[in-house]
């Protein structure tokens, strides 16, 4: 069985990539996709993964997004992350 998630990049990770990136190792959740991003994406291992906040198919994850699970067929966005005040 094969494993496909569509990753959504944010603006500041797009350059020489393109605006979404394919994975096609199985990752189990948040943090193991962070981990393989950080291995594919130069400028996201220089950034803190702190600066982005996840959603999962549209859903924005606001808490215990390491241990978001992931499944195949997700399509998962980073976006620049915001603060309120």
């Amino acid at each position: 069985m094969s494993f496909h998630l569509t990753v959504r990049l944010a603006e500041p990770l797009r350059e020489g990539v393109g605006e979404t990136i394919d994975i096609s190792t199985p990752v189990r959740n948040i943090g193991e996709l962070v981990l393989l991003l950080a291995q594919r994406l130069p400028a996201f291992a220089g950034a803190r993964d702190e600066l982005y906040n996840f959603a999962i198919n549209g859903e924005l994850l606001l808490h215990g997004e390491k241990n978001a699970p992931l499944a195949s067929g997700d399509e998962v966005e980073l976006l620049v992350a915001f603060a309120g005040g």
